[in-house]
Protein backbone atom coordinates (compact mmCIF):
# COMPACT_ATOMS: atom_id res chain seq x y z
CA UNK A 1 0.00 0.00 0.00
CA UNK A 2 1.29 3.21 -0.93
CA UNK A 3 1.61 6.04 1.53
CA UNK A 4 2.34 9.99 1.70
CA UNK A 5 4.20 12.36 4.05
CA UNK A 6 2.96 15.69 4.41
CA UNK A 7 3.97 18.89 6.33
CA UNK A 8 1.80 21.71 6.97
CA UNK A 9 4.34 25.12 6.03
CA UNK A 10 1.53 27.78 6.45
CA UNK A 11 -1.78 28.60 8.13
CA UNK A 12 -3.12 27.65 11.32
CA UNK A 13 -1.76 24.29 11.50
CA UNK A 14 1.55 25.49 11.04
CA UNK A 15 4.32 22.72 11.81
CA UNK A 16 2.55 19.67 11.82
CA UNK A 17 3.90 16.71 10.29
CA UNK A 18 1.63 13.83 9.01
CA UNK A 19 3.91 11.11 8.21
CA UNK A 20 3.69 7.78 5.51
CA UNK A 21 0.00 8.12 6.05
CA UNK A 22 -1.54 4.97 3.91
CA UNK A 23 -3.91 6.04 1.26
CA UNK A 24 -6.38 6.83 0.75
CA UNK A 25 -6.09 10.25 2.26
CA UNK A 26 -9.08 13.11 2.87
CA UNK A 27 -8.06 16.39 3.61
CA UNK A 28 -10.92 18.85 4.95
CA UNK A 29 -12.17 20.74 8.13
CA UNK A 30 -14.22 17.92 9.10
CA UNK A 31 -13.89 15.08 11.31
CA UNK A 32 -13.77 11.87 9.53
CA UNK A 33 -11.40 13.40 7.76
CA UNK A 34 -7.53 11.68 7.43
CA UNK A 35 -6.14 14.94 7.81
CA UNK A 36 -8.38 17.69 9.68
CA UNK A 37 -7.22 21.11 8.94
CA UNK A 38 -8.87 24.54 11.03
CA UNK A 39 -9.16 26.52 8.12
CA UNK A 40 -12.44 28.10 7.03
CA UNK A 41 -11.91 28.81 3.50
CA UNK A 42 -11.46 24.82 3.29
CA UNK A 43 -14.23 22.46 2.46
CA UNK A 44 -15.99 20.05 4.47
CA UNK A 45 -14.02 17.62 1.93
CA UNK A 46 -11.40 19.18 0.37
CA UNK A 47 -8.98 16.91 -1.39
CA UNK A 48 -8.34 13.24 -1.66
CA UNK A 49 -4.98 11.47 -2.54
CA UNK A 50 -5.55 7.98 -3.99
CA UNK A 51 -2.68 5.61 -5.39
CA UNK A 52 -2.76 4.33 -8.95
CA UNK A 53 -0.07 2.04 -10.74
CA UNK A 54 3.17 3.34 -7.74
CA UNK A 55 1.46 6.86 -8.63
CA UNK A 56 -0.24 9.36 -5.84
CA UNK A 57 -3.14 11.25 -7.69
CA UNK A 58 -4.72 14.30 -5.97
CA UNK A 59 -8.20 14.99 -6.74
CA UNK A 60 -10.14 17.93 -5.64
CA UNK A 61 -13.55 16.61 -4.34
CA UNK A 62 -15.20 20.00 -6.05
CA UNK A 63 -14.34 21.91 -2.95
CA UNK A 64 -15.60 25.51 -2.51
CA UNK A 65 -12.51 27.83 -3.16
CA UNK A 66 -10.12 24.98 -5.00
CA UNK A 67 -6.46 23.02 -5.02
CA UNK A 68 -3.48 24.18 -6.35
CA UNK A 69 -0.52 22.21 -7.14
CA UNK A 70 2.48 24.22 -7.78
CA UNK A 71 0.51 27.82 -8.03
CA UNK A 72 -1.81 25.56 -10.84
CA UNK A 73 -5.54 25.02 -9.99
CA UNK A 74 -6.17 21.76 -10.38
CA UNK A 75 -8.95 18.81 -10.69
CA UNK A 76 -7.05 15.96 -10.52
CA UNK A 77 -3.21 16.07 -10.43
CA UNK A 78 -0.39 13.35 -10.05
CA UNK A 79 1.63 14.60 -6.88
CA UNK A 80 5.54 14.24 -6.40
CA UNK A 81 7.90 14.76 -3.52
CA UNK A 82 8.42 18.94 -3.12
CA UNK A 83 5.18 19.55 -4.47
CA UNK A 84 3.54 22.67 -2.40
CA UNK A 85 -0.76 22.26 -2.63
CA UNK A 86 -2.11 25.07 -1.59
CA UNK A 87 -5.53 24.86 0.04
CA UNK A 88 -7.70 27.92 1.44
CA UNK A 89 -5.03 29.55 3.55
CA UNK A 90 -3.10 26.43 3.95
CA UNK A 91 0.00 25.02 2.08
CA UNK A 92 1.41 21.66 1.99
CA UNK A 93 4.53 20.29 1.24
CA UNK A 94 4.84 16.54 -0.34
CA UNK A 95 6.95 14.18 1.30
CA UNK A 96 9.39 13.89 3.77
CA UNK A 97 13.11 15.69 3.89
CA UNK A 98 14.52 12.26 2.43
CA UNK A 99 11.54 11.75 0.04
CA UNK A 100 12.51 15.09 -1.25
CA UNK A 101 16.11 14.57 -1.16
CA UNK A 102 15.53 11.44 -3.44
CA UNK A 103 13.79 13.11 -6.02
CA UNK A 104 16.44 15.81 -5.83
CA UNK A 105 19.38 13.78 -6.71
CA UNK A 106 17.16 12.11 -9.83
CA UNK A 107 16.64 15.09 -11.34
CA UNK A 108 20.52 15.79 -11.03
CA UNK A 109 21.37 12.13 -12.17
CA UNK A 110 19.13 12.95 -15.34
CA UNK A 111 20.68 16.22 -16.13
CA UNK A 112 24.67 15.47 -15.06
CA UNK A 113 25.85 19.06 -16.74
CA UNK A 114 23.59 21.17 -13.95
CA UNK A 115 21.02 22.64 -16.24
CA UNK A 116 18.09 23.51 -14.50
CA UNK A 117 19.07 21.50 -11.16
CA UNK A 118 20.85 22.89 -8.32
CA UNK A 119 20.98 20.71 -5.65
CA UNK A 120 22.54 22.80 -2.87
CA UNK A 121 20.39 25.49 -3.68
CA UNK A 122 17.28 23.40 -4.17
CA UNK A 123 17.29 22.21 -0.62
CA UNK A 124 18.11 25.98 1.02
CA UNK A 125 14.81 26.77 -0.52
CA UNK A 126 13.15 24.34 0.25
CA UNK A 127 14.61 24.53 4.58
CA UNK A 128 13.55 28.24 4.19
CA UNK A 129 10.12 27.17 3.43
CA UNK A 130 9.81 24.26 6.35
CA UNK A 131 11.82 26.70 9.26
CA UNK A 132 8.39 28.45 8.94
CA UNK A 133 9.44 31.29 6.85
CA UNK A 134 6.64 30.93 4.91
CA UNK A 135 5.54 34.02 7.65
CA UNK A 136 5.75 36.27 4.70
CA UNK A 137 3.77 34.55 2.05
CA UNK A 138 1.08 36.86 0.82
CA UNK A 139 -0.76 34.41 -1.01
CA UNK A 140 -0.14 30.77 -0.76
CA UNK A 141 -1.92 30.04 -3.94
CA UNK A 142 0.97 31.31 -5.75
CA UNK A 143 3.83 29.43 -4.31
CA UNK A 144 5.61 26.73 -6.09
CA UNK A 145 8.05 24.11 -5.70
CA UNK A 146 11.29 25.06 -5.83
CA UNK A 147 11.88 21.67 -7.58
CA UNK A 148 12.54 22.57 -11.63
CA UNK A 149 9.27 21.31 -13.67
CA UNK A 150 9.40 20.17 -16.72
CA UNK A 151 6.88 18.64 -19.59
CA UNK A 152 4.87 15.89 -17.83
CA UNK A 153 5.83 12.06 -18.95
CA UNK A 154 3.69 10.10 -21.37
CA UNK A 155 0.89 8.35 -19.57
CA UNK A 156 2.21 4.57 -18.94
CA UNK A 157 0.22 1.62 -19.32
CA UNK A 158 -2.04 2.28 -22.42
CA UNK A 159 -3.79 0.30 -24.41
CA UNK A 160 -3.35 -0.01 -28.14
CA UNK A 161 -6.71 2.40 -28.68
CA UNK A 162 -5.63 4.56 -25.95
CA UNK A 163 -2.01 5.34 -27.50
CA UNK A 164 -3.83 5.66 -31.02
CA UNK A 165 -6.11 8.60 -29.22
CA UNK A 166 -3.54 10.52 -26.92
CA UNK A 167 -1.58 10.21 -30.27
CA UNK A 168 -3.96 11.94 -32.45
CA UNK A 169 -5.24 14.36 -29.73
CA UNK A 170 -1.52 15.43 -29.63
CA UNK A 171 -1.31 15.45 -33.75
CA UNK A 172 -4.17 18.10 -33.35
CA UNK A 173 -2.33 20.02 -31.19
CA UNK A 174 1.00 19.93 -32.76
CA UNK A 175 -1.10 20.80 -35.80
CA UNK A 176 -2.72 24.05 -34.42
CA UNK A 177 0.83 25.17 -32.93
CA UNK A 178 2.56 24.55 -36.38
CA UNK A 179 0.10 26.61 -38.52
CA UNK A 180 0.03 29.34 -36.58
CA UNK A 181 3.81 29.98 -36.23
CA UNK A 182 4.00 28.79 -40.14
CA UNK A 183 2.35 32.06 -40.62
CA UNK A 184 3.91 33.86 -37.39
CA UNK A 185 6.05 37.15 -38.47
CA UNK A 186 8.81 38.87 -36.90
CA UNK A 187 9.13 42.28 -37.59
CA UNK A 188 13.38 43.59 -37.74
CA UNK A 189 13.72 45.65 -34.77
CA UNK A 190 10.81 44.41 -32.58
CA UNK A 191 10.56 42.45 -29.80
CA UNK A 192 7.22 41.27 -30.61
CA UNK A 193 5.64 38.20 -33.48
CA UNK A 194 2.43 39.01 -35.42
CA UNK A 195 0.30 36.33 -35.99
CA UNK A 196 -2.60 36.16 -38.54
CA UNK A 197 -5.70 36.50 -37.24
CA UNK A 198 -7.58 33.23 -37.95
CA UNK A 199 -4.34 31.18 -36.74
CA UNK A 200 -4.85 33.42 -33.17
CA UNK A 201 -9.01 32.36 -33.32
CA UNK A 202 -7.14 28.58 -33.89
CA UNK A 203 -4.88 28.84 -31.12
CA UNK A 204 -7.94 30.50 -28.78
CA UNK A 205 -10.43 27.82 -29.85
CA UNK A 206 -7.72 25.11 -28.98
CA UNK A 207 -7.29 26.35 -25.55
CA UNK A 208 -11.08 26.18 -24.69
CA UNK A 209 -11.41 22.52 -26.47
CA UNK A 210 -8.29 21.55 -24.15
CA UNK A 211 -10.01 23.29 -20.85
CA UNK A 212 -13.22 21.23 -21.84
CA UNK A 213 -11.49 17.84 -21.79
CA UNK A 214 -9.79 18.85 -18.59
CA UNK A 215 -13.25 19.40 -16.98
CA UNK A 216 -14.65 16.53 -18.74
CA UNK A 217 -11.43 13.91 -17.58
CA UNK A 218 -11.95 15.84 -13.67
CA UNK A 219 -15.47 14.92 -13.69
CA UNK A 220 -16.46 12.63 -17.00
CA UNK A 221 -20.28 12.52 -15.64
CA UNK A 222 -20.70 16.00 -15.39
CA UNK A 223 -22.74 17.82 -17.64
Amino acid sequence: MASITLRVLHGADRGRVFSRLPTPVTIGREEGNTIQLNDERISRYHLKLQSDHDKIVATDLESTNGTRVNGEEISVRILRDGDMIALGRSLLLVGSAQDIDRRIAELAARHPDGAGVQPQQIRERIDRLVEHHSDVIEDVADVRSPLPSGPPPLPERLSAAQTAELAELLDYVQGVLRRATEVAVLRPGQDRVEVEFAEWQAVLDMQARLAELLRHIADPRGD
